[in-house]
């Protein structure tokens, strides 16, 4: 399972499982995700094709903006995560 291998990229696996994609960009964005685990490639790709679904596959511009905010707020909590790493958490 990913979650052991990279828990980072568990919650944005969970994501491309909600997200309108076809199943088929479903299974090779989450099995990058997988082998990879998230990388700044890997979340750009995932950006790339969830802005490159078009309006139809959305019930309405809301819950296209709802996904942009969920994938925002995904990436903004990695980029932290990865922040805080670089420092040092000792006294």
């Amino acid at each position: 399972m990913s979650a052991n291998k990279h828990p980072e990229a568990h919650k944005l696996i969970l994501f491309i499982e909600k997200a309108p994609f076809s199943e088929e960009k479903k299974s090779a964005l989450k099995e990058l995700l997988e082998n990879n685990g998230m990388t700044e490639e890997t979340t750009n790709t995932v950006h790339q094709e969830l802005n490159s679904l078009p309006k139809e596959s959305y019930a309405s511009d809301w819950q296209r903006a709802k996904f942009n905010m969920d994938l925002a707020g995904i990436l903004k909590q990695w980029n932290l995560s990865q922040g805080s790493k670089k420092f040092k958490h000792s006294r």
